[in-house]
């Protein structure tokens, strides 16, 4: 632990988990765990619907973590979500996990370098796509806006520009919202490595965009043998001849930008 506060890294990062649906209960502890291992992590904040009877049985043993905090929302949009759990950010960073993505590690640390390298506001990160057994399946490059799930912004930032409390059928477009109404404003870095396990469900709601659509019919592709290899060569070299540390603006914004071929 010396080596680690020597680095002048550690516990800089706040952590926002959402698992507000049931539908993460398979997943959410991998969640936390791939979370509690990255070194620059100082806080998560947990946020679950207020009747959620399983939470502690799912954790097990991983609540007794004193970085760890629990917080019982209704189920309302995932911005005001998100927007409610910042009031309990001590971190000057924050970062946003979906509760059945998985971070890879150092996730956060090697961001948090790419920042004070960059001298960013906002880091996001590529991302591989799993199966929903959690089986990577393909690359994919995030070229013009990361998966929220590998977002990391300072905490000041999200104060004065929170996300929109969308209806909550509007759920996953709170995201791109934010990052239209935030071009210009918040100085944005692409980390172009792979830190981020997306898992495509077939019961989730992201799934009814068009960009998910397109996800879940790789992955789907992808588990059948030797196809699935032929994806996973396929995407790598797509991701390796696109890497950059900057996003591409989508001409399309304000348009269609929950279709956003990430």
């Amino acid at each position: 632990m010396s080596d680690n506060n020597q680095s002048g890294t550690q516990f800089e990062v706040a952590a926002i988990v959402t698992a507000m649906t049931d539908a993460e209960k398979p997943f959410v502890r991998d969640t936390i765990e791939s979370i509690l291992s990255d070194l620059a992590i100082g806080q998560i904040v947990l946020c679950i619907e207020e009747n959620n009877n399983w939470i502690d049985a799912t954790l097990n043993s991983l609540v007794s973590d004193p970085r760890l905090e629990v917080i019982r929302l209704p189920l309302v949009p995932l911005g005001a979500v998100r927007n409610k759990a910042l009031n309990h950010v001590r971190m000057p960073w924050v970062a946003y996990c979906d509760g059945d993505d998985v971070w890879c590690n150092g996730k956060t640390l090697i961001q948090l370098n790419h920042a004070k390298a960059t001298g960013c506001d906002f880091v996001g990160a590529d991302h591989y796509l799993t199966n929903e057994k959690g089986e990577i399946r393909a690359l994919a490059p995030a070229r013009y806006i990361p998966m929220p799930s590998s977002w990391m912004v300072k905490t000041e930032i999200m104060k004065q520009h929170p996300f929109t409390e969308a209806p909550f059928s509007l759920s996953q477009e709170e995201s791109g919202e934010w990052w239209s109404r935030t071009s210009g404003i918040v100085s944005k870095a692409r980390c172009p490595k792979m830190l981020l396990r997306y898992r495509i469900r077939s019961n989730s709601l992201s799934n009814k965009t068009p960009s998910m659509q397109r996800k879940a019919k790789i992955v789907s592709l992808a588990n059948i043998p030797v196809l699935g290899t032929i994806i996973l060569l396929v995407t790598w070299l797509n991701w390796l001849f696109t890497r950059q540390d900057q996003y591409i603006w989508y001409t399309g914004w304000g348009e269609q930008s929950s279709s956003l071929n990430r």
